[in-house]
This record gives structure tokens, sequence and C-alpha cells, in this order.
């Protein structure tokens, strides 16, 4: 068990326990009131989760405030392995012992770890122990009075391995269920962990570890402070790895630096990543101007169709229904953006709802089994963790793989899922509306926007997008790509600092300088003034050279005067005052009304790709003029040819 001292040493499940102090702490201290008024107290709760969400430590907490209540309730703790022995009937007795020894001592909580172990589903194929086992667990559970002041909690990460029978009001009463933590509650996990610390990173970079923690749950994030721990001391006291001898580390000079932080994330890979992982990530800096709006207005149409409080927190009202005839669902169609950066987008932002993914890989993950199979058993898990969330990205990429039968089981679920289910059906399709089969959008009402049609982007949107490729600040786009550089923009004061200085002393340099200037003979005065005008001079001369002649080959492309031969050859010539030099504010405008021209009506992967030309080609040439003209007419003809060839397929 944990060493949790109480319920205030737990972050992120003020929900679990809530429901955990009136299912199981109140009956057992207040029980006059029950009395009084005929209610019956809950014999049994079931915790069940991922690994590492805080089953465990929830009951080691309620061990705590059971002993720190004035009226003492007895807390008795067993894995299920415990009981289990390979004697015929001992692990029977060790049962019966454990429900003596509560009727002893009541009013007493028996909490049963791994309760998987314990009792299985009893099948043909099982032995007879097992069945033993179980048999023996439901008939002592049964045998509880209403009041008989014992409560039985099970904790579990493999709700199907135990047998339905214990699942039933009378036995197991309520089922608790234990997500992976948002980004709200793996801040509060964060700040719990460095409670003690007398040193503590700045509530503001807490904030940027819990975003970038996507995935990671209660343990996770434990093992992360650990690890950062761990950085500290080997940044400071590289000596230990090395020395035979205990050496001396003094304890004041372990300050936990952010960098540390970075450093133990990138160490610690999340339980849940081991076995699957989820497609969640937020817009990326470089793609927010293409698809922020339909982000933006995804975001509003669910809020029209979820119920209340839903794209919020995962606490339902009684009274929250949603507007419309079925359960909240939504069709992205289009081109593939959806499925590559919106849904895992929207996925981010509902990152409190439990998401369950189904794709070709979950429907034939298993050898053997049938594609309706897995279709039931994904549907069944979403409903146990309500309110929850279903993505299917990419429907059609297994729509014309299954046999009839699997469609037909898929759209009977679909059909069979009422507004009182709260389950968020989020489906993406690589194709047009008009190209969707007829089964798939009868599914959606598209009077009440449930069909969703990502439209390519407009010209505003394009514009802002390619205008990323000649911001000089390049480095500030670099640092939005990758989390540490990131963070010491954004996160590190001290460079900061020390870039204030390097400005303050440069300025006293510049100001030094001007002194000595002024200390100068009246004669090295004017002759450094003159050099200083004529380089004036001819800057300018050199822009109003190069700028004339862009606009003479405009024109003359605009009146199409002369062989394109001719001015082809001629084109390399008048760029040749640019090619040794960065791009003017005027030659950027030509080359963005340029771009933006020619990519209208382009979807959002071949921006992407244009953009990634142009960028490399920029980089390359020192950000030459005629090269990125020559790399868009390359991507356009290409493009041509994939056009004709895509037509001649399907003529």
């Amino acid at each position: 068990m944990s060493c949790a001292k109480d319920f205030s040493c737990i972050g992120g499940l003020e929900k679990q326990i809530r429901v955990v102090k009136e299912t199981v702490l109140f009956p057992l201290m207040y029980g006059d009131i029950y009395a009084k008024f005929n209610l019956k107290p809950p014999r049994g709760l079931l915790f069940y989760g991922p690994p590492g969400t805080g089953k465990t430590l929830v009951a080691s907490a309620l061990a705590a405030e059971c002993s720190n209540s004035e009226r003492k309730v007895s807390f008795i703790s067993r894995k299920g392995s415990d009981c289990l022995s390979k004697w015929v009937g001992e692990s029977e007795k060790k049962l019966q012992k454990i429900f003596s020894l509560a009727q002893q001592s009541k009013p007493c909580i028996i909490f049963f770890d791994e309760v998987d172990g314990l009792a299985p589903v009893r099948s043909s194929r099982q032995d007879f122990v097992h069945a033993s086992i179980v048999s023996t667990l439901l008939a002592l559970m049964d045998g509880l009075e209403n009041n008989s002041e014992i409560i039985v909690i099970g904790a579990t990460n493999r709700i199907d391995a135990i047998d339905p029978a214990l699942r039933r009001p009378g036995r197991f009463d309520r089922e608790l269920y234990f997500p992976l933590p948002c980004y709200t509650s793996r801040k509060e996990i964060l700040s719990v962990y460095i409670k003690s610390w007398k040193q503590k990173p700045p509530q503001k970079f807490l904030a940027y570890l819990a975003s970038k923690t996507v995935g990671f749950c209660g343990s996770d994030l434990q093992a992360l402070c650990a690890e950062a721990v761990m950085c500290c001391v080997r940044r400071l006291y590289p000596e230990i790895y090395t020395s035979t001898a205990k050496y001396q580390i003094n304890e004041r000079h372990l300050k936990v630096e952010k960098q540390d932080f970075l450093r133990a994330q990138q160490n610690i890979l999340p339980a849940s990543h081991r076995v699957t992982i989820a497609p969640v990530k937020s817009l990326s800096y470089k793609i927010q101007p293409l698809l922020q709006e339909n982000l933006s207005c995804i975001l509003s149409q669910l809020e029209t169709l979820c119920p209340t409080g839903m794209l919020i927190c995962n606490d339902i009202t009684g009274r929250a229904v949603s507007r419309s005839n079925s359960c909240p669902r939504i069709l992205l169609c289009g081109d593939d953006s959806h499925t590559r950066h919106l849904g895992p987008a929207l996925l981010h932002t509902l990152e409190h709802l439990p998401c369950h993914v189904l794709d070709v890989t979950t429907l034939f993950e298993e050898t053997g089994r049938a594609a309706e199979e897995a279709l039931i058993q994904k549907m069944k898990m979403a409903r146990r963790s309500l309110p929850s969330l279903l993505y299917i990205p990419d429907i059609l990429a297994w729509w014309d793989l299954v046999d009839e039968a699997a469609r037909v089981v898929f759209t009977s679920l679909m059909h069979g899922l009422d507004r009182s289910v709260h389950i968020l059906i989020l489906i993406t399709a690589n194709c047009s509306q008009a190209d969707l089969p007829a089964d798939i959008v009868s599914l959606f009402d598209e009077h009440q926007s449930e069909i969703f049609e990502v439209m390519p982007p407009g010209k505003q949107q394009r514009e802002s997008f390619f205008k990323q490729l000649f911001v000089h600040s390049t480095c500030d786009l670099e640092s939005n790509r990758s989390s540490q550089a990131e963070f010491e923009q954004v996160m590190n004061p001290k460079k900061i600092k020390e870039a204030g200085r390097k400005r303050k002393q440069a300025g006293r340099a510049d100001f030094a300088e001007n002194l000595s200037t002024q200390e100068m003979p009246s004669s090295r005065r004017s002759k450094l003034r003159v050099r200083n005008k004529i380089c004036a001079v001819r800057s300018a001369h050199v822009m109003t050279d190069s700028k004339s002649k862009i606009n003479i080959k405009r024109k003359n492309s605009a009146s199409g005067e002369g062989p394109p031969s001719k001015r082809t050859r001629n084109s390399p010539s008048h760029l040749s005052a640019s090619s040794n030099e960065k791009l003017t504010e005027f030659e950027i405008e030509e080359l963005l009304r340029t771009i933006v021209g020619a990519t209208e009506t382009w979807p959002c992967h071949e921006l992407e790709s244009l953009f990634a030309s142009l960028e490399l080609t920029l980089e390359k040439n020192e950000e030459d003029l005629c090269s990125a003209i020559e790399c868009l007419e390359r991507f356009k003809e290409f493009r041509r040819l994939k056009v004709y060839v895509k037509k001649e397929q399907e003529d």
C-alpha cells in the first residue's frame, strides 16, 4: 500500500473521492441517518481504470481517513493473489477468515486489490478451483446484512476479466471509473508531488509541463518528478558515478531546474503509450493559420450537439440532454487534414473524456476474431465509462474491407444509441460528402449540423500560412517546433535577462564610440560623415535598381512581350542583385502574391508539401527569389500531372 496520509495528499481525483466518501465513509459514520430513513447502504464498490490512475492510492487514503475519524473504522487490505493456495479448500478458508475477522471488528472495510485474479470469469475452459473461489466470494458477499457495517471494495484494470455475477447491486453496487488525468488534473498532481520541496518550480512552468504530458497517468507523473531530481543530481554532482566511496552531497545546493524536467520527460515513456498510442496532439503553430478557423467552427457545433457541460468537465447533470435526437455525433469529411490535424486536435481539446479509438488496426488486431466482434467490444468499452468519446478515423479505410455483416452490425449499433447515452462519436472520412456511402450518411442528420465538410483554405488563410516562410525571426518559429526550444524561449527568464544585458552593453559601446568620434578632430569627423553618406547612397541605389528590375519583369510577363525562351533566359540576370542578398519587402510581397494566387482550391496536405519544398529551397539558396519561383513552377507541373493521371484512371 502507498503511504498516503489522507485525501488531501491526492490530486486530480476530486470526483472519485467525493463518491468514495458518499458510498463508504458516510454510511459507516452516520449510520443512524440511514436507519431513520430506511436507506440501504451499499455493500460494495469497484474501482476500475487504466494502470497507475490512483485506485490503490485512494484505497490507502481511505484507510487513513478511517483511522482519523471519531468513530474508528477497521480496514483490511488483501491482494487477489494472497487468497489463492495450491491446496484444495485453502483459498475458500482464507476468504471465510477475512469476512469473519471483519464481522468481529465492524465497522470494517475490506479492500481486494487486483480482484480479477481472485474472481475471474467462470467458463467451461477454467478449472474447478477458480469456480469454487468465485462461488465462495459470491456467497460471502450475499451473506452480509444490509446494516452489517461491512463494505467490500475491489480494484482492477481488467474489468472484463471479472465474473459478471459480482457486478450487480447487492455485491458491487457501484463501479467507479479512474480515467487518465486531464490537463487540470495533471497540474494538481504535479503540485502535490512537489509540495514538500523547498525550492519549487514556478506555477507557470507547471502549467506548461502539464500541457506537454498528455497521456501521463499519476504514476508516470510521480516517476517524472523522481527522474527530474536524478537529472539534477547528475548535473550538479557527476562525480558520484565515478567515485567508489560515498560522495558528500549538499542538499541545499540541489535545486531542480526546468531543464531537469525536460530531460526527465525524454526518459519517461508513459504507461499508456506502451500499449496503444492515442492520436492526441494540438495544432502546431505552423498549421494553425490553415485550420484554426475550422477547429473553432467544429467546437461551436459540438456545443449545440453535446449535453451541457460535456465539453468542459466529466460531470453530467441529470437534466443535461443532447439537443439532437440521438447521442452526440459529428462527421468530418473533405481532404485528409481532419484525420492528420483536426481529429487529434479535437481529442486534445476533449482530453477529459475517456477516448476509445476504432480504426483498421483495432479491427484486425487479433487474428481469428471477426470484425463484428471487435466492433461490439469497442462499443461496450465506450459505454462503460460514460461520458466518453468514440473516435473513428478514416472510416472508409476499413468500410470496404469488412463484409456486409460487419457493416450491418456497425450501423445497428449506431442507430441503437439514443440521446440518453452520453458518447460523443467523432468520425472522419477522406472524401467529399457526395462520395460518402449511403449507409454512413444515414447515420447523421445534416439538418442538425452533424456533418461538417472541411473546405480548402481561403486566400487570407493561405497568405498568413506562407508568410511564415519570410518571417525574419525564424528562431521563434523553430522554437515552437520543439518543446525544449519553446521552453527556453518562453520559460527561461535568465536568457532573456542575459540578452537584455548584451543589448545594454552594445548600447554602451555605441555610446562610447560616439563619444570617441566627437573627440576626433573636425577633419576626421567630416571624412567619416562623407563615407557614411556614400554607403547610404549606394545601398539606396541598389534597392531602387532591384525594385525597378522586378517591375520590368512583371510588366514583360504580364504583357507577354518577347518569346518565352528569351524571358526565361533573361530571368536570372535581372535577379542577380537579389541572389546574393536576402529578399526585400517588395520581393516578399510579390512572391507571396504569386504563391497565394497559384494555390487556389489546393487541399491542406498539398499546401504543407509546397511549404516544406519552398522552405528547403530558400534555405539552400539563401533566400533567392528565382529559385523559389522555379520551385513553385515545378510543384504546379507535378500537381497537374498528378491530376491528369487520376482522371485517366477514373475514365
